[in-house]
């Protein structure tokens, strides 16, 4: 997979000046026995896989339970390939859709970028609804979990050529040659009759900017310093929207229809721009830093059941209870707990109650 790269590469180079564009390669699928693995699939599976593991230690920092950690993670992975295939279906396929309905159901035939946020957020939120969960926590770890596996995703976008865009001058530009635009049914939107037409790569160029947000938004999620609830994720609907609404100018109507004059994906970011920025006018008035594991007094994070105890406690002025470690404790546990948290409250009001009818009654005078 890596020798078309490298060659390409090399030739680049040596070919030189001030017209040569970025070299055009391909990788070929690789076929162990039967079994034939696509480059593209094989890159967004390791996003996927690392996309979770950073979501989980960012989870475990808040005492999120295993289970929560795990089952959310489902949800959104789940609901958002579901997502991405629907919305790519009706959206960028429906002359296909319409003569062929089924394909509504064929998830592994075209995905969508914001298709699948979308899908993911609707996944989200209820799974958070059901669950009475934090939404503020969520959101960050979310929102974590997705930029590092959305970004190595649109590595695999970019070695396959998966968004072609408009004819370019610029050095950044892929020389395709005239075959690869024909075999992708490409070559009405150039003029150029040419055998190699530069083009840009939108794809490879998201690639570049998720890198410098990558580079911002991780290590502000595992730093010691403390931020609102939710930050996170409306920092990274701020960067992104605006660039990504810009990057779709160089899109082709053949690959990306416009509706009302802007594709899906600048509708879309204008949604999420302005959802975001309504989410950080709260945050900056109302917000307050997600609870760290040592604050729970041995409690789940990221649960309101946890918060509402803390909250009762404090009002009390009880003191928390020692952490606890939670390793290796499941549903069963959590339950235990937060029985024996219970208990705990409705015997602190039995005893002040018996406390009070203690007291020896005043005489009248």
């Amino acid at each position: 997979m890596i020798a078309p790269l490298l060659t390409a590469l090399t030739a680049s180079v040596v070919a030189g000046g001030h017209d040569a564009g970025l070299p055009f390669f391909t990788l070929h699928q690789l076929d162990i026995g039967p079994l034939p693995l696509q480059p593209f699939g094989i890159v967004v599976a390791a996003g996927v896989l690392i996309g979770a593991e950073v979501m989980r230690r960012y989870m475990l920092r808040f005492g999120v339970d295993e289970d929560d950690i795990r089952n959310l993670t489902l949800w959104l992975i789940v609901s958002g390939f579901i997502g991405a295939h629907v919305f790519d279906a009706v959206v960028y396929e429906h002359e296909r859709l319409a003569a062929d309905p089924m394909l509504i159901l064929k998830v592994w035939d075209g995905i969508s970028s914001y298709g699948g946020f979308i899908g993911g957020a609707l996944g989200y939120m209820f799974y958070v609804w059901w669950k009475r969960l934090v939404p503020a926590v969520m959101a960050d770890a979310s929102i974590v979990g997705l930029l590092t596996a959305f970004s190595i995703g649109r590595i695999g976008c970019t070695i396959v050529h998966d968004h072609i865009g408009r004819a370019t001058s610029s050095p950044l530009g892929i020389d395709y040659p005239r075959r690869e635009l024909v075999a992708r049914h490409l070559e009405g939107e150039f003029a150029s009759t040419a055998s190699v037409i530069r083009a840009h790569n939108v794809a490879m160029y998201e690639l570049a900017y998720l890198a410098v947000v990558c580079a911002i938004i991780l290590p502000l999620a595992f730093s010691k310093r403390r931020y609102p609830g939710g930050f996170l994720a409306v920092l990274v609907g701020l960067f992104y929207a605006p660039v990504r609404f810009f990057l779709e100018y160089y899109r082709l109507n053949t690959s990306d229809p416009r509706y009302l004059g802007f594709t899906f994906a600048q509708w879309s970011s204008v949604v999420f721009f302005a959802a975001a920025a309504l989410v950080a006018a709260r945050l900056w008035k109302h917000g307050t830093p997600s609870l760290l594991a040592t604050e729970l007094g041995g409690r789940p994070g990221g649960r309101q059941a946890t918060l509402a105890a803390l909250e009762k406690a404090k009002a009390k002025g009880e003191p928390l209870p020692a952490a606890k470690a939670r390793k290796g404790k499941g549903k069963d546990d959590d339950a235990a707990d937060d029985a024996a948290a219970t208990d705990a409250d409705a015997k602190a009001d039995a005893d002040a109650t018996a406390t009070v009818d203690q007291r020896p009654a005043k005489k009248k005078s």
